[in-house]
């Protein structure tokens, strides 16, 4: 079963699955290389995910009061001692 990469940047994801937008990119790093061969051997899925959905964001960015709570609560966290 592959694995699931959520990504906010569609246009990576794209690049992930389809090699014709290879042609239009000036640099592309080596580890791009391997990730698309993981997807292309179906190790490996990339899906997109809106940046304000992000979970790992709510560690790093400042976040409205009702995000806050909702990626409180999808980690399984509660507010009592």
């Amino acid at each position: 079963m592959a694995s699931c990469l959520w990504c906010d940047n569609i246009g990576a994801t794209y690049l992930s699955a389809n090699p014709v937008f290879h042609a239009r990119t000036k640099h592309i790093e080596i580890d791009f290389h391997f990730v698309r061969e993981q997807v292309a051997a179906k190790q490996l899925d990339i899906r997109f995910i809106n940046s304000g959905d992000q979970i790992a964001d709510c560690f790093a960015k400042a976040r409205p009061l009702h995000k806050l709570k909702e990626f409180r609560s999808n980690l399984n966290l509660t507010d009592e001692l």
